[in-house]
């Protein structure tokens, strides 16, 4: 069991969860390195629509063959043992796996963009990396959805140390009490439990965790290190809310007083959890000097 305390909301996660999590998490990671190595290898090689029409299908797909290779791998792990690469990918990807349709009308719509006289003469960079980025995208997503299948296969054979992943029903749910939340239609007495429950029936939604920071604070880290558990790195997102107080702080004082800036920013990066505060204290400085020069 694991526990993340959510400003008084009290959110559990059992051990199918966390095993869930686990598999997702993982092929998460595996679905960035793979798109990143798909991207770098295209821009370093493909210099025209043709080469990516040529060649960057097959590559995508063995690429993507190697995640599901991986995913036969994680279900062995758990004693299943009946299903191989071929029974896999036929029975329990195939449904999650949507490159090879993608990448064709891709192609064909940058084909007809392109004109009849240069749709296999595209040379400019600047024309070519919006293409290979957005088959990236396609890369990732399938590599990504493979542990869709994994969960699949696992239920499928009666493996219950692992939870399902979360359903539509479940996701719109936690819609709505998230957007009544935010509404505020929820009563203080109910806040924390309607808390639990958003985050109980998906947690994988990240603006949710974002919300909470900007509205309620981060005092303990705790909702930093719940999306640190999940997978999100979110001290950007704090970064950022730094970045918009200093801003507004300083253009609200007329007359800077820097001591009394310096504790402000201290006080509101403990409010939402950011550890770096002498990053931006020493920022205040650097702007007092700036306009006492």
């Amino acid at each position: 069991m694991v526990n993340f305390d959510i400003n008084g909301a009290i959110v559990e996660f059992d051990d199918t969860m966390d095993n869930y999590n686990s598999i997702r998490k993982q092929f998460q990671s595996y679905a960035l390195n793979t798109s990143n190595t798909f991207e770098e290898k295209c821009l370093n090689n493909f210099h025209t629509i043709k080469q990516i029409s040529d060649q960057a299908l097959a590559f995508g797909e063995e690429l993507i063959d190697g995640i599901i290779k991986k995913g036969v791998e994680t279900i062995v792990t758990y004693k299943v043992i009946t299903i191989d690469f071929n029974i896999f990918k036929e029975q329990y990807c195939k449904k999650y796996l949507d490159f090879p349709r993608l990448f064709n009308n891709l192609i064909k719509e940058n084909m007809n963009s392109n004109g009849k006289g240069r749709k296999n003469n595209i040379t400019k960079f600047y024309e070519i990396k919006p293409i290979i980025k957005k088959l990236a995208e396609y890369i990732y997503n399938d590599c990504f959805n493979i542990h869709y299948a994994i969960i699949d296969a696992l239920l499928d054979n009666n493996v219950n140390k692992v939870h399902c992943y979360i359903d539509n029903k479940s996701i719109r749910q936690a819609n709505a009490l998230f957007n009544n939340y935010k509404d505020g239609f929820i009563g203080k007495p109910d806040e924390c439990k309607v808390v639990e429950q958003i985050i109980s029936l998906n947690p994988y939604r990240i603006d949710i965790y974002e919300y909470f920071i900007k509205e309620d604070g981060d005092f303990s880290c705790e909702i930093e290190r719940l999306a640190n558990y999940l997978g999100y790195d979110i001290s950007e997102y704090k970064a950022n809310l730094m970045d918009i107080y200093i801003k507004e702080l300083i253009e609200t004082d007329s007359v800077l007083d820097i001591e009394g800036c310096k504790e402000k920013v201290k006080k509101y990066a403990k409010y939402i959890g950011c550890r770096d505060d002498l990053i931006y204290i020493t920022r205040i400085d650097a702007i007092y000097t700036f306009e006492n020069a």
